[in-house]
């Protein structure tokens, strides 16, 4: 900014003084004084227009540039305005903003597949090292190219160390390991920050890349087929459990309608026998258990269980006495467990008779049973035939 109003201000002055010179010339005035005076001011205006404009030197916010004395370095101007004259000093810019270098090459894997490689190397200059930089670079692409030498380098160093799987698995993970290899490496050698590190992309054969996909379809298939199974397999253990669970109810209801057909079966056998005359004996087992307990922390202390028959049926429950001497608790429960007939023979009631009260109650029972089907009569010259339908139904 500074050199172009300069230029401006000179421009005037040699514009004013040739100016003057031609108004003279043309008034054709002997004035030499004048003259002489034009004439010097045109001299000096373009003295100055040649050589003071081109020495002011001026640093803009994010550069840093080196000042060369007859061909020797001489110092560094930092961000502002500086007169330097041009004929014997120079100026090398340099940018210290954030560089960016965008890398792409190609390596392979420990297991020798090949791979593109794309990604981002940021640095910065450190300003006070510029000087150093112009000596040993010159140039700023110069610096960039052994930066991204370095970058490229490193990047396969690390790469190589792993499989094709393992860089499609981890890549995340290696990101940061490349980045630090080539942070250790430039370190303060190269006179530059290296901020961040990025690998962008990283590419394999298609042929690969097929047999990825391949691979992690035939995965996927596989679990899918792992889970159906274990489901089937839970769905089988549930229905086995269900079957089992039923099978248990059957026969335990079986069992239940079992012994109560026997129970009515002996109660019908009874009540015939008493009402043809029998005499019959009545008696009942009892289980009794006896519990014995702390009465404060009613702990128990004791318990028995015993069986009673005894002829008269007697209530069943819960009997509770307490015994302050001892600070015991006792508790009685009394359970009937079953009760006993005993059908008496004599000269008029034999046991003969009792087998017919038995088959009557049988005869009873196929009653019941009978659907209601007469049986099948055959007659013929030497026999005769009868076909009884069977009472059993069929599982």
């Amino acid at each position: 900014m500074i050199k172009t109003i300069l230029f401006i201000v000179f421009f005037i002055l040699i514009a004013l003084s040739g100016v003057a010179l031609l108004l003279l010339h043309i008034k054709k005035r002997k004035q030499k004084n004048l003259n002489i005076f034009a004439s010097g001011v045109l001299g000096v205006s373009l003295l100055l227009a040649i050589f003071i404009p081109g020495s002011f030197h001026q640093v803009e916010a994010g550069q840093v540039a080196v000042v060369k004395h007859l061909g020797q370095t001489a110092g560094i101007r930092t961000p502002g305005t500086y007169f330097d004259f041009y004929m014997t000093n120079s100026y090398t810019y340099f940018d210290t903003t954030v560089q960016k270098l965008d890398i792409n090459t190609e390596s392979y894997s420990s297991d020798a597949q090949t791979m593109d490689i794309q990604m981002t190397v940021q640095f910065r200059i450190d300003p006070t090292k510029a000087e150093n930089i112009l000596t040993e670079y010159q140039t700023m692409e110069s610096l960039s190219a052994r930066i991204e030498k370095v970058a490229d380098d490193n990047s396969k160093s690390i790469l190589s160390k792993y499989t094709a799987m393992k860089i499609i698995e981890t890549r995340a993970s290696i990101s940061p390991e490349v980045e630090e290899s080539i942070k250790s490496t430039v370190g303060d050698k190269y006179y530059v920050t290296v901020t961040a590190v990025n690998l962008t992309n990283i590419e394999f054969t298609p042929e690969f890349e097929k047999s990825v996909e391949d691979k992690v379809i035939a995965e996927q298939q596989k679990e899918a087929a792992i889970t159906k199974a274990e489901q089937e397999l839970e769905v089988a253990k549930l229905e086995a459990q269900a079957k089992i669970e039923s099978s248990h109810g059957d026969a335990e209801s079986q069992k239940i309608i079992a012994q109560a057909a026997a129970e009515a079966m002996a109660l019908k056998i009874v009540e015939l026998a008493k009402s043809l005359g029998f005499t019959i004996e009545e008696s009942y087992i009892y289980s009794i258990e006896t519990t014995v307990q702390d009465a404060l922390t009613l702990e128990k202390i004791s318990s028995l269980t015993e069986e009673q028959e005894v002829q008269e049926k007697i209530a069943t429950g819960v009997e509770v006495t307490k015994n302050n001497e001892l600070n015991q608790v006792t508790t009685k429960t009394t359970t009937l467990e079953s009760t006993h007939y005993t059908i008496q023979y004599d000269e008029t009631h034999t046991k003969d008779d009792l087998k017919l009260v038995m088959d009557f109650v049988q005869y009873l029972e196929y009653l019941e049973k009978w659907d209601g089907k007469l049986p099948e009569v055959v007659a013929g010259d030497q026999n005769l035939d009868l076909l009884i339908p069977s009472t059993q139904t069929k599982a």
